[in-house]
C-alpha cells in the first residue's frame, strides 16, 4: 500500500510542476532576456517554486536576523537537505542568483528558463574554470542580489550537516561579499527519500544568521571562514525539528 501511495505522491508533484514549467519558463526567460538586472524573472521564478512548495502541502517558518541589511550583496550559505530547500530559501525575501551545475542548464524548460533569469553555472567537475566563471559572474551582479550557494555540494537527506568545499568561500573573499550563514531545518523530512518525490505535508524552518564580514580577510583565512559559518549554521541545526511535543 505505502508502495502505491508514494507513486501517487510523486505523480502529483511530477504533474504539477511539469504543468506549471510550461506556463512559467517563458515569461521567465523573456522577462531574463531583456532585463539587465534578471530581477524581474527571479520574482516570477518565486512564484514557480511557490507551487513547487505548495503541492509538497510544506509550509515555511523564517527567523530573520534584524542585523540583516537587504539593501546590501551577500554570499548566502545553506546546508542542503531536499529539493524544498530551493523554494525555501527563494521566498525568503531576498533577491539572489543561484550557483548551480552545468548539468542543470541542459534540462528543457527548465533549465533554459533558470539561464536566461541570470543564474550562475559552473562546471564542477574543474574547480579552476568554476572559479574563474564565479568571478566572471560576481563582476556582472546587479547592487544588492546575493549569490546562493550549498557548501556541503550536494544534499544531506538525514539532517546532518556534511564537510563544506572551498569554492564559495574563495569567491567571498576574492569578491568582499560578507557571507549570510542560513540553517534549513525539517526539509529533509517533506522529501525523506532522495530518489522519489513522494513527499511528507508539513514545515521547514529557516533561521538567517547574522553575515559573516570578510574584509581583511585573505586566502590564509579560508579554513578560520569555513568553520566560522559552519559553526554558525550548526548552532541552531536540529534534525529531528520539529520535534515530537513531550509526553505527559
Amino acid at each position: 500500500m505505502k508502495r502505491v501511495v508514494d507513486i501517487l505522491k510523486s505523480s502529483w508533484v511530477v504533474f504539477w510542476w511539469m504543468s506549471a514549467s510550461f506556463v512559467m519558463w517563458l515569461p521567465i526567460a523573456l522577462t531574463g532576456a531583456v532585463s539587465r538586472t534578471g530581477k524581474l524573472a527571479f520574482h516570477i521564478c518565486r512564484a514557480w517554486v511557490w507551487l513547487g512548495k505548495t503541492i509538497c502541502f510544506a509550509t515555511v517558518q523564517y527567523e530573520i536576523s534584524p542585523q540583516i541589511d537587504r539593501s546590501r550583496s551577500y554570499i548566502i550559505a545553506s546546508n542542503h537537505q531536499s529539493l524544498l530547500d530551493i523554494p525555501a530559501l527563494m521566498l525568503m525575501g531576498f533577491q539572489f542568483r543561484w550557483v548551480l551545475k552545468k548539468e542543470l542548464g541542459y534540462i528543457p524548460l527548465f533549465g533554459w528558463a533558470l539561464y536566461l533569469a541570470r543564474h550562475i553555472f559552473i562546471n564542477r567537475s574543474s574547480p579552476k574554470l568554476a572559479l574563474k566563471n564565479m568571478a566572471m559572474a560576481m563582476k556582472k551582479l546587479p547592487p544588492g542580489v546575493s549569490v546562493a550557494i550549498f557548501p556541503e555540494g550536494t544534499r544531506a537527506d538525514d539532517g546532518v550537516l556534511r564537510e563544506f568545499k572551498i569554492g564559495g568561500f574563495l569567491t567571498a573573499i576574492e569578491s568582499g561579499l560578507p557571507i549570510l550563514p542560513v540553517t534549513i531545518n525539517g526539509s529533509w523530512k517533506r522529501l525523506p527519500d532522495k530518489s522519489s518525490l513522494s513527499f511528507v505535508p508539513g514545515p521547514i524552518q529557516v533561521i538567517a544568521h547574522p553575515p559573516v564580514e570578510v574584509a581583511g580577510r585573505s586566502k590564509k583565512d579560508i579554513g578560520a571562514l569555513m568553520e566560522e559559518v559552519r559553526s554558525v549554521i550548526a548552532s541552531r541545526l536540529d534534525s529531528n525539528w520539529p520535534s515530537p511535543p513531550a509526553q505527559g
